[in-house]
């Protein structure tokens, strides 16, 4: 081992001092130059004796284009440019998405408004209807009998529709009304008779109507 690493050592002496020789050489001469200087190089390396394959890469790589400052300086505001562009597209398109978003907004509004007063006007004329019918059935009780009215409000009654039952019986005539309400003789007549008298003194229906518009 140690034999093996004292012959590599001379062996790069001798490399160094076989350049320096050959080189001092050149210089006594006067022929040191850089067509020699490549050859000495391809010598001491065992490249093409000639130098041509070196000199040639070597030329090569001198002739090699490198971009200046410009030419830099240009790619570099293009690449710019492209980053803007983008970001203007990107500015675009948002711009047009809030554009699209405020429309679609505009028409859930007015639709929104058209089905309000749709439902609105849907309710005053099935109230209209309802109100209609209340007057019909009214008159309809002041046609017949106080006993067959009374029977006929009671039936009412008991199908939990005490609000109509209120509004016939205040729409009707004093005297008509006297009548029908002396045929309430039994105590559970007379029980259904006062909630009657309870909801007409209280106002009713109407003053629920107006607690409910309140929200209370």
């Amino acid at each position: 081992m140690k034999f093996l690493m004292k012959t590599i050592g001379v062996v790069c002496v001798a490399t160094v001092l076989t350049q320096l020789i050959v080189l001092g050489v050149f210089a006594v001469r006067g022929t040191l130059n850089a067509g020699t200087l490549t050859k000495m190089i391809a010598l001491v390396n065992g490249i093409d004796i000639t130098g041509n394959q070196l000199r040639q890469i070597l030329q090569e790589e001198g002739d090699r284009e490198q971009p200046d400052f410009d030419e830099i300086l240009d790619a570099r505001q293009r690449e710019s440019l492209d980053i803007d562009m983008r970001l203007r597209s990107q500015q675009e398109f948002k711009d047009e998405l809030a554009v699209m978003l405020s429309q679609l907004k505009l028409e859930r509004d007015r639709f929104d408004e058209r089905r309000e007063s749709f439902d609105k006007r849907l309710a005053e004329i099935r109230q209209g209807a309802q109100d209609e019918g209340l007057r019909e059935v009214q008159r309809t009780l002041q046609a017949l009998e106080a006993e067959q009215s009374k029977e006929l409000l009671m039936r009412m009654f008991d199908d939990k529709r005490i609000d109509d039952v209120v509004n016939i019986i205040q729409a009707m005539p004093i005297d008509k009304r006297k009548d029908i309400l002396a045929e309430f003789a039994t105590p559970e007549e007379a029980d259904k008779l006062h909630e009657i008298l309870r909801r007409i003194g209280e106002g009713m229906p109407t003053t629920t109507l107006i607690d409910e518009a309140q929200g209370k």
